[in-house]
């Protein structure tokens, strides 16, 4: 008897209500910039939220957007860092750990019959700039 949510908007006046309706239709929660906020963003993100589901995808949606579930969304998009590891999910925030200790393991053991290396804290740094953004995905 009421339609959908659509004509039930134009049938009460409320046209741009109908229009946003329609136009996000496919958008996950996510992609819902405009009232996002960076707590529910963070959240989204960390529980594994698709950058790239829906259409428009929040990636998407995100590349022109303003705010800062805007600007977390881009940051999750980029490769792993330091400073991104909050933004994504726990499992691959696991998986980050577990290969930072891999690596640690490799600075810190020393080739048969050599001493100790010195040099731990280069390979590490080495370890977590170049090889953990290739290891590690959302």
């Amino acid at each position: 008897p009421f339609g959908t949510p659509e004509e039930a908007a134009n049938n009460e006046g409320h046209a741009d209500l109908a229009a946003w309706l329609v136009a996000s239709r496919g958008w996950t929660p996510l992609a819902h910039l405009e009232t996002l906020t960076a707590a529910r963003a963070l959240s989204l993100l960390r529980s594994g939220a698709s950058l790239h589901e829906g259409g428009p995808t929040p990636l998407q949606r995100a590349a022109g957007g303003e705010g800062e579930a805007a600007a977390l969304i881009r940051r999750a998009a980029a490769p792993w860092s330091p400073a991104s590891h909050s933004l994504f999910p726990a499992a691959a925030r696991e998986y980050a750990v577990m290969v930072m200790r891999i690596g640690y393991q490799i600075a810190l053991s020393p080739p048969d019959g050599a001493e100790a290396r010195p040099d731990w804290s280069a390979l590490s740094d080495v370890w977590r700039e170049h090889v953990l953004p290739h290891a590690v995905a959302r």
